[in-house]
């Protein structure tokens, strides 16, 4: 029994862990900033996070920083480009 349940809270905990970052990485640049500056605002230690400061400067997109979507407004800095294929038959 003590097995079963074992099993159940690790697959609920990481249920939960993959449920949290999707909702991290799908919400928008406006709640990221605000969770940032409302966890610096709480403590010290936190305030001098490198990656808290840069997440409350953030201006906006998917947060990658590349600038390749056709959304950023930029031209594509760090864009894969796309080779092209060409199909030929062979006699």
């Amino acid at each position: 029994m003590t097995s079963t349940l074992l099993q159940s809270l690790a697959v609920y905990a990481v249920v939960a862990c993959c449920a949290a970052y999707a909702a991290w990485t799908l919400s928008p640049a406006a709640l990221k900033r605000f969770i940032a500056n409302a966890l610096m605002a709480r403590s010290r230690t936190l305030r001098a996070s490198r990656r808290l400061q840069a997440l409350a400067r953030q201006d906006g997109g998917c947060g990658s920083g590349c600038g390749g979507c056709a959304g950023s407004g930029q031209p594509g800095r760090g864009a894969v480009k796309q080779p092209k294929v060409r199909i030929t038959r062979q006699p």
